[in-house]
C-alpha cells in the first residue's frame, strides 16, 4: 500500500505502472502520486539495475513479468493484479503536478462515471529548439471492470475492448507531464529500434495495419532514414480508415519526414492539400499550410489559411500537436497581416485572441514586437510592462522599447545606446537581447554581438532565436576577417514578409 488508509466509503484508486531499467526515472513518478493512489501496482519486465529496490521502498505491490516484446501482456499481467475500482496508467518518469493530483483525486471520489473512461493530456517539455510544449489525449484513467484489456504488442491500447463494452471516453483537463529526458538522443535511438523490431514482429503476425505502419515512421524518422519513414507514413494513409485518427497522425508524420528534401516545401504543400480534403478543419494542417505558403512569398493565401485556422480550427486530442496551437495561429496570422502592411489587422488578431488567453506570455510579446516594429513606443512599453518582470526600474524598461523601436525602423547607430545602457544596468529581457544583438551585428560591432549571444545562450539555451543569431555571426565571422560594412539586418519578424513566429508554423510534432 502507499500509505494510505482505505475507506469502504471512498472510491479507490490504484496507479498502474510497467517498468525495467527504470531506477533513474520511476522515484519521482512514485513520488508524485503517493498523494493521489490507494493502491501503486508496478510491473517489472526484466530490470537489471536497481529498479525494484526503488520500487519496494515506494510498495511491496511487484510483479515480476517476463518480457515477451509485448507491451500488452506486461500491462493486462498488471491489470490482473489490481482489485480496486479505478486504474491510473503511467509509465516510467512521468509524473503529475500535486495540485492536478488532488483534483484528480476530488474528481474520482465525486464525479467519475464507472461508465466512463478518460483522457488526460500528456505533456512534453520543449526540446531544444521547439517552439512549443507537445501534448497528446490518452486513456490513462478507466474503471476496473471485467472485458477491459490492452491490445498490440506495441503503441497498446484499450479502444477495442473499451468499445465492446461501450464505455464512452471523455476528456478530462488534468496533465501528465514527461521531462527533458524524452529530449535524450541516446534514449530515443534505443527506443526507436526496439519499437521497429517489435512493429515489424507484430506486422508479420497481423499485417500491415495503419498504426503499426505510423509506428515504423516514427522510428525510421528517428533514426534518420526519411525517405523509408515517408514510405511507411503514405502507405499508413492510404491503409488508414479516411478521418481516422491513425490517417491524421500518417499525414503529420509525412509532413515532418520530408523536412530537408529535395523540393521539400513544393512536396508538403500537395500533402497538405491532399489531407485538408479530409481534414478541412484541421488547426495543424491549417497552420502548415499557412507556413508553407508564406514561405513561397504567397502572403494573401497564407493569411487566408492562418485566418481559417485562427477563426474554425480544431484539434484531434488524441494526434501530438503543440500546446500553445491557438495561440501560434494567432501569432501566424498576425504575422501574415504584418507582412501585408495590414498591422491594424494584425493588432485586432491579436488582442482578440489576448482577451480568450489573459495571461499568454507568448500573445503579449507578440503585441510588443509589432508596436515596435511599427514604431510605437507608447503601446509597446505599456504591454511590455505586463510581461513577467525581469526588470528592477520601469525606466530600464522604457530603454528597452525606446532602443528597439530605433533599431526597427534601421537607426541602429542609435539604437545601440540606449538598448546597451539598459543591459549594462542588468536587463536580461529577450526583447533587449535581441534588439541589442541584431543593433550590434548591423553596425559591424561583431565581437560585442558574440557577448550578448554568449550570455543569450547561457540564460535560453537551444531557443530558435538565439540559435539563428549564433548562425547569422558566424556566417559573417567569415566574412573578410569579420569585418563588414552596412549589414542591414533585421530582428526576427520585423521584415514585411518574414516569419514572426519563433518557428516555421509549417512543423508538424511527430506522432510518438
Amino acid at each position: 500500500m502507499s500509505g494510505r488508509t482505505l475507506s469502504p466509503e471512498r472510491p479507490c484508486l490504484a496507479v498502474a505502472i510497467i517498468v525495467r531499467d527504470a531506477d533513474s526515472l520511476v522515484v519521482e513518478t512514485l513520488k508524485s502520486v503517493r498523494s493521489l493512489a490507494d493502491v501503486i501496482v508496478v510491473a517489472d519486465t526484466g530490470s537489471t539495475d536497481g529498479t525494484v529496490e526503488t520500487v519496494r521502498r515506494y510498495t511491496p505491490n511487484v510483479i515480476q513479468h517476463g518480457w515477451e516484446d509485448d507491451f500488452s501482456a506486461a500491462r493486462n499481467d498488471c491489470l490482473n493484479f489490481v482489485r480496486t475500482q479505478w486504474i491510473l496508467w503511467l509509465d516510467a518518469g512521468e509524473t503529475i503536478a500535486s495540485d492536478d493530483a488532488l483534483a484528480l483525486r476530488r474528481f474520482i471520489e465525486v464525479e467519475a462515471d464507472l461508465q466512463k473512461a478518460y483522457l488526460l493530456m500528456v505533456r512534453v517539455s520543449p526540446g531544444p529548439g521547439a517552439v512549443a510544449a507537445e501534448q497528446v489525449g490518452r486513456v490513462r484513467l478507466v474503471p476496473h471492470c471485467p472485458g477491459i484489456q490492452f491490445q498490440g504488442r506495441v503503441c497498446e491500447d484499450m479502444a477495442a475492448s473499451l468499445s465492446d463494452l461501450q464505455i464512452e471516453v471523455e476528456s478530462l483537463p488534468w496533465q501528465i507531464h514527461r521531462g527533458a529526458v524524452e529530449h535524450d538522443q541516446e534514449r530515443k535511438v534505443s527506443r526507436a529500434r526496439r519499437n521497429m523490431e517489435i512493429a515489424n514482429l507484430e506486422m508479420t503476425q497481423r499485417g500491415d495495419l495503419p498504426h503499426l505502419l505510423n509506428c515504423l515512421g516514427e522510428a525510421l524518422h528517428c533514426l534518420e532514414e526519411r525517405k523509408r519513414a515517408a514510405d511507411c507514413y503514405r502507405q499508413a494513409v492510404g491503409s488508414a480508415t479516411p478521418g481516422s485518427t491513425e490517417m491524421l497522425e500518417a499525414y503529420y508524420g509525412l509532413l515532418t519526414a520530408l523536412d530537408g528534401e529535395d523540393n521539400a516545401v513544393e512536396q508538403q504543400l500537395t500533402v497538405c492539400l491532399e489531407a485538408l480534403e479530409t481534414f478541412p478543419l484541421d488547426m495543424q494542417l491549417l497552420c502548415a499550410m499557412g507556413g508553407y505558403l508564406q514561405f513561397q512569398g504567397h502572403l494573401d493565401l497564407a493569411a487566408r489559411s492562418y485566418k481559417t485556422a485562427f477563426r474554425h480550427g480544431k484539434i484531434n486530442l488524441q494526434t501530438w500537436h503543440l500546446e500553445d496551437i491557438h495561440e501560434i495561429t494567432a501569432q501566424c496570422l498576425a504575422s501574415a497581416c504584418h507582412a501585408l502592411e495590414d498591422d491594424e489587422k494584425a493588432q485586432n488578431f491579436l488582442e482578440e485572441a489576448l482577451q480568450k488567453s489573459t495571461r499568454s506570455t507568448r500573445l503579449r510579446e507578440a503585441l510588443v514586437d509589432l508596436h515596435v516594429n511599427c514604431g510605437r513606443p507608447t503601446e509597446a512599453l505599456q504591454h511590455a510592462m505586463l510581461l513577467p518582470a525581469q526588470l528592477a526600474k520601469p525606466e530600464t524598461l522604457e530603454m528597452v522599447v525606446r532602443g528597439a523601436c530605433l533599431a526597427a525602423q534601421g537607426n541602429w547607430t542609435q539604437a545601440v545606446c540606449p538598448l546597451k545602457d539598459a543591459y549594462s544596468a542588468g536587463c536580461r529581457d529577450p526583447l533587449c537581447l535581441r534588439w541589442l544583438t541584431a543593433s550590434f551585428i548591423s553596425s559591424g560591432e561583431l565581437f560585442q554581438a558574440q557577448e550578448v549571444i554568449q550570455e543569450w545562450t547561457r540564460l535560453a539555451p537551444d531557443t530558435l532565436e538565439v540559435l539563428g543569431y549564433q548562425d547569422r555571426l558566424k556566417q559573417l565571422q567569415q566574412q573578410t576577417d569579420g569585418v563588414v560594412e552596412s549589414i542591414s539586418l533585421q530582428a526576427p519578424g520585423s521584415a514585411r514578409g518574414e516569419q514572426q513566429v519563433e518557428t516555421s508554423p509549417g512543423s508538424i510534432p511527430t506522432p510518438s
